[in-house]
């Protein structure tokens, strides 16, 4: 009995598997954006890994709604700020199918999330959580296709979305 129950998935195992930040995020991230067929959602802070994922962005933009909330840049640093007003503008100029918006408060987490169902029976999302005093490359992301889940970080996207966000890019300051 023991044996066999070792041997079990344990839920943790079901629930989502853990990635290091950086590449293998990325290339989770890539994945997530190849496989959606119905909606993806990102969550970011400035987008500031972009370049990275841009190709494979770029080609299922027309393939199904792309929404990005962003951090709005009165929570970002002026690096951070000038980062995220290049990309938001190579954005709109080159994807205006992708809708944009900008996050009133600060964002706990960051991360994308594809196909959500309020049935609980699909989807898929990456996430990882803000942590100030830890670098990036020492964070790791959580990967999910748990549809429950799932359905929960989507409900969260659609009401900072709906209610905490701006449409415009905010003029400087």
């Amino acid at each position: 009995m023991y044996t066999s129950a070792r041997s079990e998935a344990s839920p943790t195992e079901n629930l989502f598997h853990v990635v290091d930040v950086g590449d293998p995020s990325e290339e989770e991230t890539r994945t997530l954006y190849r496989e959606a067929t119905s909606q993806i959602d990102i969550i970011t802070k400035s987008f500031e890994y972009f370049e990275t994922v841009e190709p494979t962005l770029s080609d299922v933009a027309g393939d199904c709604p792309i929404r990005v909330l962003f951090l709005h840049p009165t929570h970002l640093s002026t690096t951070n700020q000038e980062i995220q007003a290049e990309i938001v503008a190579h954005i709109q100029e080159t994807y205006p199918s992708i809708e944009t918006r900008f996050s009133t408060n600060p964002l706990p987490w960051r991360g994308t999330i594809t196909d959500p169902s309020m049935e609980y029976d699909r989807g898929a999302a990456i996430m990882l959580v803000e942590e100030h005093d830890i670098p990036l490359h020492k964070r790791q992301a959580a990967v999910t296709t748990n549809g429950s889940f799932v359905a929960g970080l989507e409900r969260y996207f659609e009401l900072i979305w709906t209610y905490e966000s701006t449409e415009r890019y905010p003029a400087s300051g």
